[in-house]
């Protein structure tokens, strides 16, 4: 599982190292309205601590129309091991950005597969389970126009089985 997320994390942020600089092309700039047209839907890769990943992820969010701003997705690989305990999510989520030119207020909502395996190595034994938290994303974005540094940071609240947990995040990453 290791080998998996590691050689996924290798993989995107060599193709992330290999982007082209700017390869997001501005149409139409409105100065007196809030849009931003471009050539294509913004993209952007990068990686999220806390939040709906749970703890450490990878993610690939697009916006659904050729705006910055307005409705897009996100989804993610999300790893994380330590002493016996492993940690896998695939966090997915629909999102909202609201705000002009790079920066923005970000609404958004989803749901977080996670499977977890407990190794006790005092009693060779293991226990594993798996489920699905929903999760709340409340932040700022600074999603440039041009492409280059994406940075996301906010409050995420997570919700399982009746139980809610109060989640930070920040994210950092590259817009193409």
């Amino acid at each position: 599982m290791r080998k998996v997320f590691l050689t996924l994390t290798l993989s995107l942020c060599i193709g992330v190292l290999l982007a082209q600089k700017d390869t997001v092309r501005l149409r139409e700039i409105y100065r007196d309205q809030k849009n931003v047209i471009t050539d294509r839907p913004p993209q952007a890769i990068y990686f999220l601590i806390g939040g709906s990943g749970p703890i450490l992820s990878v993610n690939y969010d697009r916006r659904f129309l050729k705006k910055v701003n307005g409705p897009g997705f996100s989804v993610g690989l999300g790893f994380f091991g330590e002493s016996g305990i492993s940690i896998f999510s695939v966090p997915v989520s629909i999102n909202y950005l609201l705000g002009r030119n790079s920066h923005f207020f970000e609404l958004a909502g989803g749901t977080t597969f996670v499977s977890a395996t407990v190794t006790d190595f005092f009693d060779n034994g293991s226990s594993s389970g798996s489920g699905f938290i929903f999760h709340l994303n409340a932040g700022y974005r600074y999603q440039p126009t041009r492409g280059g540094f994406f940075f996301r940071g906010g409050i995420s609240p997570l919700f399982f089985q009746g139980e809610y947990a109060t989640s930070y995040y920040i994210g950092f990453g590259h817009n193409f």
